[in-house]
């Protein structure tokens, strides 16, 4: 019977390393399935907090956009509202202009002295003018008279 009792302690040795190795793996199983739930809810937290970093860029987008749009509004205002405005080059003519009928920098004449140099040079005065044009022409109509 000793052999049987060696057979049976063999056995039950090997019952026992069995076991023992089951509840290895099992506890192996155990850490590995915590590490995966550990994992799993890392993964999930990310997601999340990728979500609302992507929700907030997105928000930030669209402000940007709205905020563009605003700008071509305003720069078209703008460019709608430098038309009303001179150039220089449009201030530069007015500028000369200014310069040339600026009394103090141009030589301007007055009635009387424009009437004196007329009279220095020679020239006929209006009224005698129109008297000789209406002489001329009373002497015109004359001649057709005696001659029609």
């Amino acid at each position: 019977m000793p052999q049987q009792q060696d057979i049976i302690n063999q056995v039950v040795d090997r019952v026992n390393d069995f076991n023992r190795r089951v509840r290895d793996l099992e506890e192996k199983i155990r850490n590995l399935s915590a590490r995966v739930d550990a994992l799993d809810d890392t993964v999930m937290n990310k997601t999340e907090q990728n979500s609302d970093d992507i929700q907030g860029i997105e928000d930030d987008v669209e402000d940007l956009s709205d905020r563009i749009a605003n700008m071509e509004v305003d720069i078209k205002n703008i460019n709608r509202e430098k038309r009303k405005f001179v150039t220089s080059q449009e201030l530069d003519e007015i500028e000369n202009y200014m310069d040339l009928m600026n009394p103090i920098h141009s030589s301007f004449m007055t009635e009387k002295e424009v009437k004196e140099k007329m009279e220095e040079e020679g020239y006929i005065h209006k009224d005698e003018v129109e008297s000789m044009i209406e002489e001329k022409v009373r002497r015109m109509t004359a001649g057709e008279n005696t001659q029609g």
